[in-house]
């Protein structure tokens, strides 16, 4: 069974003052750089498709833009799913590119998850707070919610998941974790930088 990828990067980066986080350096390594190569250590196979900004970005990967620029995640999954010829059979990665410790772990769970003939799952925290953008889908799926909802530029992102119950992955909060700010953008720093730290519960919280 084939994989794509999708990884966001469309965002305004609002909360950082405008900074791209995913070309942001986690130990040495760019966010975007890390998420694709946690993709390829997963499912060396897999397709990746970069929907938004190609800032950072040093490994292969296709780069679309959703259109208009700005215009949502949704947008983004949209564009980079026009982008391929419709596979109702592949397995679709969702990723945020502002996760810089998300691994082949989680991302096996996910498409594990698919096997049970499952739609969607989704990885989650302790608390069962979805992180909805790590998460795998069906195509077939994934293309008929986006055909439901219409309209999806602007349109937040966890409309995609209404009427569907996606199965759960429990998930450490910090390899799961986006930055989002500039104090999580120093929590990650500091992470890498002291290996003995216990940062489960210092992570940023799942936006």
């Amino acid at each position: 069974m084939t994989t794509l990828a999708i990884v966001l990067t469309g965002g305004r980066s609002s909360r950082m003052g405008g900074t791209h986080k995913p070309a942001l350096r986690v130990a040495g390594e760019t966010i975007i750089d890390h998420v694709v190569r946690a993709v390829r250590r997963a499912e060396p196979s897999a397709a990746v498709i970069v929907a938004g900004s190609a800032e950072g970005l040093t490994t292969e990967a296709t780069v679309v833009s959703e259109d208009p620029p700005f215009s949502g995640p949704l947008a983004g999954v949209a564009a980079a799913l026009a982008a391929v010829p419709t596979s109702p059979q592949r397995r679709v990665l969702i990723l945020g590119g502002d996760m810089p410790f998300i691994g082949p772990r989680v991302i096996h769970r996910l498409l594990e998850a698919l096997a049970t003939g499952s739609d969607a799952a989704s990885a989650c925290d302790s608390s069962r707070r979805l992180q909805f953008l790590c998460a795998a889908w069906s195509e077939g799926a994934l293309r008929a919610r986006l055909g439901a909802l219409g309209e999806v530029n602007g349109v937040r992102f966890g409309a995609l998941y209404d009427g569907v119950d996606p199965v759960l992955i429990d998930a450490d909060v910090t390899e799961i974790a986006d930055i989002d700010t500039p104090e999580d953008f120093a929590w990650a720093r500091a992470a890498i930088g002291d290996g003995n730290r216990d940062t489960r519960n210092t992570a940023p919280r799942i936006h």
